[in-house]
């Protein structure tokens, strides 16, 4: 590979290409539209048993608390942390144990 053929993308911190960038109603339906259809593949994660949902680092009030919060923050999100935090507790009590 030349080195004319590398493009290096830089863009300052804080900063995302005007493409990137939503705005108005267009990006705000985008949201709504991802927002539920996270909250809809977060309720599939039901009809898991709970040994299912323990292989992936969750329990069933996981998914719960998840699909209760409130509609504007990302579900994922509650899910992402809770599997993060069982993780580090058990690594922590194993080291200590």
């Amino acid at each position: 590979m030349r080195t004319t053929e590398c493009t290096l993308d830089i863009t300052l911190a804080g900063m995302r290409p005007a493409a990137a960038r939503q705005t108005g109603f267009a990006g705000a339906l985008k949201t709504v539209w991802r927002l539920m259809r996270n909250r809809s593949a977060i309720g599939s994660l039901q009809d898991l048993d709970d040994h299912q949902l323990l292989d992936i680092g969750l329990r069933r009030e996981d998914v719960r608390d998840a699909l209760t919060s409130p509609f504007l923050e990302n579900p994922g999100s509650h899910l992402t942390q809770a599997a993060r935090n069982r993780a580090n507790n058990y690594y922590r009590s194993a080291r200590s144990g």
